[in-house]
């Protein structure tokens, strides 16, 4: 097949309705994506998770990802996965992938790269590659950029299908190239515009303008990637031949010291409620951490009499539906739950139609507290009487409560040392912390409650 007989033309749009909606949201890259963007521009890492989510989306391990100026007629590598693409390097736009995919305004592929005319991978990559796929970036009818990704798999040939998920998907890229453009040029009028006295007031206001624009994509992504997870995922079983399919049933995971409490509530699930599968249990906090790794469920009953057990699961997996299990007593261990972004709790005097339903309501993105936890709550935030903290800072408290330097968390979360010096100042002055040793002692006495 010729490369020109290769080339499908998209719509300048996708309709994200016609996709399946009963997907759970496990998939939570692209919100941490949006979150990293609220917390600092930095490009380049954010294009990187976008691009190892391209690749893993089609079963390959190496992309790249271009800024496309037309006007100069140039591209700039922004990022890459798997190969030396000379990232942050300036070609022509007659040459490479980049430079067919923005001649034809469409997706290209071909069965090997070597049908690339002028391609910039290095020698000893450009042996491995075998098929190559790419997309155009579009933003308000113009091609911004370009997303390829490549297969090093001589069986793995790239086809209308794969186009059509990795232009859905490479989207995203898009939504960041243009908002990091705005955002420069809101601070390249800042600069030209304010003096000493008003600087302030200035850079507040360009803050607050890509504040609401952040999270207008941010509500975007949401919607968006519960449906691109699932479609993944089918794609991923289509590709491996007699994997089972998983079907509409809610798979929870019990976390809880006890194994009475355990047993319990496991039983409760799996014999009186149809329609779950309990796929494990965990006796402790770093098990729950590998038991998610493993097995995906989909929502986490965890006690929480476990140290800092929610904080960490949702430090570690941002999406996860995440439901306390408490008793009387609990009140700061529920606060500090709700805090972490638990989607509720459960009395352990509870029964199993409600524990049931309050299971059910988390794996459909919604929070159920019944009377006495809502109670217990209201308490353990006025005894807390602390400023809230974001999503972003509960994730870094978590890590700095393990005693992680700034370096470590900044590699866990993606993140730059810089921004985490930011987010470990707020946590110490939201919770009246001297330092990282008092913060840790103000864990253990919450832990210490039970």
């Amino acid at each position: 097949m010729s490369a020109d007989r290769r080339i499908v033309a998209r719509g300048r749009g996708h309709d994200l309705a016609a996709l399946p909606t009963d997907a759970a949201a496990r998939a939570a890259g692209l919100i941490a994506v949006a979150e990293d963007l609220a917390g600092e521009f930095s490009l380049r890492p954010l294009l990187q998770r976008i691009l190892l989510r391209c690749t893993e989306l089609l079963g390959c391990t190496a992309g790249s990802i271009c800024s496309v100026d037309e006007v100069a007629g140039t591209y700039r590598k922004e990022a890459d996965i798997g190969v030396a693409c000379q990232s942050g390097q300036v070609f022509p736009l007659s040459e490479g992938m980049t430079g067919v995919v923005v001649a034809r305004r469409a997706p290209v592929w071909f069965d090997r790269y070597d049908q690339v005319q002028g391609g910039h991978v290095a020698a000893e990559d450009r042996a491995t590659l075998r098929g190559v796929i790419g997309v155009p970036l579009e933003w308000r009818g113009q091609v911004i950029g370009a997303c390829v990704v490549f297969s090093r798999d001589e069986r793995r040939l790239f086809g209308p299908e794969d186009a059509e998920l990795l232009e859905l998907f490479a989207r995203h890229a898009a939504i960041a190239l243009a908002t990091a453009r705005m955002h420069e040029a809101a601070e390249e009028r800042a600069r030209a515009e304010a003096t000493a006295s008003e600087r302030d007031r200035l850079l507040g206001e360009v803050q607050d303008s890509l504040g609401r624009r952040l999270l207008s994509i941010r509500l975007h992504l949401d919607a968006a990637e519960a449906d691109l997870a699932e479609t993944a995922r089918r794609a991923a079983e289509l590709r491996r031949p007699g994997q089972a399919r998983r079907g509409s049933r809610l798979r929870v995971l019990v976390a809880a010291g006890r194994p009475l409490l355990r047993a319990g509530v496991a039983r409760l699930l799996s014999v009186g409620e149809p329609g779950f599968d309990v796929v494990g249990e965990a006796a402790s906090t770093e098990d729950a951490l590998a038991a998610c790794r493993e097995l995906d469920p989909d929502v986490v009953l965890a006690d929480l009499g476990l140290p800092a057990v929610a904080a960490m699961l949702l430090a570690a997996f941002p999406g996860l539906a995440v439901v306390g299990l408490c008793e009387a007593g609990d009140d700061a261990l529920v606060a500090a739950a709700i805090r972490a972004g638990a989607r509720g709790c459960v009395d352990l005097g509870a029964d199993g139609p409600e524990l049931a339903r309050a299971v059910v309501a988390a794996g459909r993105g919604q929070a159920v507290l019944s009377g006495q936890v809502l109670d217990r709550l209201h308490r353990g935030l006025r005894e807390a009487g602390q400023e809230p903290l974001t999503r972003r800072e509960r994730q870094v408290r978590g890590l700095m409560e393990l005693g992680l330097p700034d370096k470590i968390i900044a590699e866990r979360l993606v993140l730059s040392v810089k921004t985490v010096e930011k987010h470990a100042g707020a946590v110490l002055r939201k919770t009246g912390a001297r330092n990282r040793t008092e913060l840790a002692a103000q864990a253990n006495r919450v832990r210490g409650v039970r």
